[in-house]
């Protein structure tokens, strides 16, 4: 009775509504929208950078409150999920990570409050007290450094009020997800300003196992954050941050999505172990003898020192991190013994993460035609990750591994106004780089492998790269809140080592080279109808070279092997158009919408996939007849996971009631994305079709958001879709798994908000 009066109430407003906006705004018109994006506050329509802002009104709406429901508002923005958070990729324009290795540095940075995480999986955690968002796309590594090579997604957290001030927030859903939140904040003197918030959340989780009743998916978590900002004088001001959370839960849930009639797991039928589970896009069921673990901690703490030297502001940036995840899966999803083992074939896999950074800035502030930021950064980031699969078979690994990383940079960027209305900018970054690995196997086999194949005792390697990276941007402001751009930008992302089972002395001596990338980006901001409509739109065209994948090589003993290395080249281009408008005080609502042509310019030896594995699509590398290696040439096919087109669509209607103590609002969230593959080799199994989802709420709020409560709805009309695709461990080609997002369900909720 709920959906159903629920989906009336909707689809009679959808024509009239739309999302909420960043900020306050005037009445009738859009508010100015303020980011970080280039490290100093400027208002976004000056910003020669495409960038989507999500502020704590818009984060509020629209629900999000994990990280990757990102990927739910930000056009051009995808995350492929593993079966855990260390194997999540975060993609912008089609450009991710496809080689998930402790080695091995991501594409796109994630940022908290001026400080970037070590390893992405961090990234994946409970989204709270969140000021604003920032999604970068493009080449960020001239303020940004290595890691931001494909984008930046920027995380402003919440800073102490003036006044004293509070908030509780509760939340309940249809599929138990329990969640509380609550926070004060205020002055402690004078000159001293304080913010404390804390959360407690407990998910049931959304795929049974029938083999234990239980739900896979399940997360406890809970979380605490304070921050201390001091104006010890008129010139100096201090913030002290400090963060630490745990979660316990248990595997991200793959489900069988389709196999073929006598399909056996390691030599168990399938479709007996399977009795009662319909495989396919929309299977929600999995029979498996252990249901895995997932506990993670992670603490932070990090310092601000902001001095005003007059026509310059010195600014100090110091954090440590520390980040671990511990992880157990049931490696083949099945409900029997595999190798005499009642639990079956189990995988282990700790994470644990150290890194400390360093940034000093000095940030112009005197007024005049030349503005500028001069930069120094260090960071010293360390990972340990130990691996055992077993306890016995042929898929038996066990080895420990550790990664450092050590980074120098320097960078510069300048804003000369040309004249009155042209505007150049351009920025520089040196950075130097040391990597180190060392791997050791534990299971030494009683017969050494030939070629010197595996890591008898300790192997090491270490490597040092030095890059410089540049943007250059034209503006020209063409009429008043109208502005168009062009620029030029580079991106690096480091060498690495590919830590892994198949880890090798000739992995060990033979690092990666550095990815690089060209971009070339025009733009168009504006705002007109008397600040009511907004039309941004970007044009980008981009080449990467010497793209980090896996590929086939030839050893020094002219045997083949597959491994990661540099083998190939990749072009993204593409449109992206934003639209927000408020054409009166009650109705605002947005569009976006990416056209991206993502593909493989060049990439002679990949991998063949398991399915096409013979003539026309792969061929023998040495030409030598069966038996060789073979492989396949990628040249024109799409990147995973980049779908040619998404689409998002929001709307927010306020229904003013004078005779009453509140007013009432409804919202409505909408994204499109057409089919994409999830492998990099093209897989034919391995895809998802195009989809859609909408979300919605309906609420009551006070007039001055003292108190709001909302009802709320996921994937209305339950459209069923993949976060990822692959192959079924100790399967045939032809049975394949799949990762199902929590948001791929319908679910109901309420959540209620007390201010103070």
């Amino acid at each position: 009775m709920f959906h159903k009066a629920y989906l009336g109430a909707s689809i009679s407003l959808l024509a009239i509504a739309t999302t909420a906006q960043a900020q306050e705004a005037p009445e009738g018109g859009l508010e100015e929208i303020v980011v970080t994006a280039q490290k100093r506050e400027q208002n976004l329509q000056q910003v020669p950078v495409s960038v989507t802002a999500l502020s704590a009104e818009a984060i509020a709406n629209k629900g999000i409150t994990q990280f990757e429901n990102l990927a739910q508002t930000a056009p051009g923005l995808t995350i492929t999920q593993g079966t855990q958070r260390t194997g999540n990729s975060i993609n912008l324009r089609g450009i991710g990570t496809s080689v998930f290795s402790i080695g091995v540095e991501p594409a796109v940075s994630v940022v908290v409050d001026d400080v970037p995480i070590l390893n992405q999986g961090q990234a994946f955690t409970t989204l709270t007290d969140i000021e604003r968002i920032e999604v970068l796309r493009g080449p960020q590594g001239t303020l940004f450094g290595k890691n931001a090579s494909a984008g930046v997604v920027n995380i402003v957290t919440r800073a102490p009020t003036d006044t004293f001030s509070g908030r509780i927030a509760a939340s309940a859903t249809t599929d138990e997800e329990y969640r509380v939140e609550a926070g004060i904040s205020g002055p402690l003197g004078e000159n001293v300003g304080f913010r404390i918030n804390g959360f407690y959340s407990d998910f049931r989780g959304y795929v049974k196992n029938l083999a234990t009743g239980n739900y896979l998916g399940a997360d406890e978590s809970w979380g605490i954050r304070g921050k201390l900002v001091a104006d010890v004088s008129d010139n100096v001001k201090i913030s002290i941050s400090a963060e630490h959370s745990e979660t316990d839960g248990n595997s991200m849930p793959r489900t069988v999505r389709s196999f073929q009639p006598g399909a056996t797991v390691f030599g168990a039928s399938l479709a007996t172990n399977l009795a009662g589970i319909n495989a396919g896009p929309d299977n929600y069921l999995l029979n498996q003898n252990y249901d895995g673990i997932a506990k993670g901690k992670s603490t932070s703490v990090s310092g601000r020192i902001s001095i005003d030297l007059g026509s310059v502001d010195l600014i100090s940036i110091t954090s440590y991190q520390k980040w671990g995840l511990d992880t157990q899966d049931d490696v083949e999803q099945i409900n029997l013994p595999v190798f005499g083992s009642p639990t079956g074939l189990v995988q282990s896999s700790p994470y644990d993460t150290k890194n400390v950074t360093q940034e000093l800035r000095l940030v112009s502030t005197a007024p005049g035609p030349f503005q500028y930021i001069l930069g120094a950064f260090y960071s010293n980031g360390e990972t340990d990750r130990s691996f055992d699969r077993g306890p016995s078979g042929p898929l038996l690994s066990k080895w420990v591994s550790n990664a450092g990383t050590e980074t120098y940079a320097a960078f510069a960027q300048g804003t000369y106004d040309l004249a009155e209305t042209t505007h150049l900018d351009a920025g520089i970054r040196y950075n130097h780089e040391k990597i180190d690995v060392s791997f050791q196997r534990l299971n030494i086999p009683a017969t050494q492998p030939a070629n010197n194949a595996i890591c008898l005792n300790v192997c090491t390697g270490n490597a040092s790269d030095n890059a410089v990276t540049g943007k250059i941007a034209l503006r020209q402001d063409v009429a008043e809140r109208v502005m168009v751009y062009a620029s030029f930008a580079t991106g690096y992302k480091g060498q690495g080592y590919d830590v892994s089972s198949g880890f090798t002395p000739f992995r060990a001596a033979n690092p990666v080279k550095a990815e690089t990338s060209h971009t070339y980006e025009i733009g168009l901001k504006s705002r007109f109808l008397d600040n009511r409509v907004q039309f941004n739109v970007t044009g980008f065209w981009t080449d990467y070279k010497n793209f980090q994948s896996q590929s086939a090589v030839v050893l020094p003993d002219q045997s083949i092997q597959f491994q990661l290395n540099n083998v190939g080249k990749l072009r993204t281009r593409g449109v992206e158009v934003e639209l927000q408008t408020k054409p009166t005080r009650a109705l605002s609502f947005d569009l976006a919408g990416t056209f991206l042509d993502a593909i493989i310019t060049e990439y002679p030896l990949a991998n063949c996939n398991t399915i096409e594995t013979t003539a026309p699509v792969c061929f023998d590398i040495d030409g030598s007849g069966p038996g060789t290696a073979r492989a396949q040439n990628l040249a024109g096919k799409r990147l995973p996971n980049a779908p040619k087109f998404m689409f998002n669509a929001s709307a927010m209607y306020d229904i003013f009631m004078d005779s009453m103590p509140f007013d009432a609002f409804v919202t409505l969230d909408y994204r499109y994305q057409s089919r994409v593959n999830f492998d990099l080799f093209q897989n034919p199994l391995y895809f998802q079709k195009a989809y859609g989802v909408l979300n919605g709420s309906i609420g009551v709020r006070q007039r001055d958001d003292q108190y709001r409560v909302t009802l709320f709805v996921n994937n209305l009309f339950d459209k069923h879709f993949a976060s990822n695709v692959g192959g079924l461990v100790g399967g045939p080609a032809t049975a394949v798994n799949q990762v199902l997002s929590r948001n791929s369900r319908r679910y109901f909720g309420i959540r209620a908000n007390y201010n103070f």
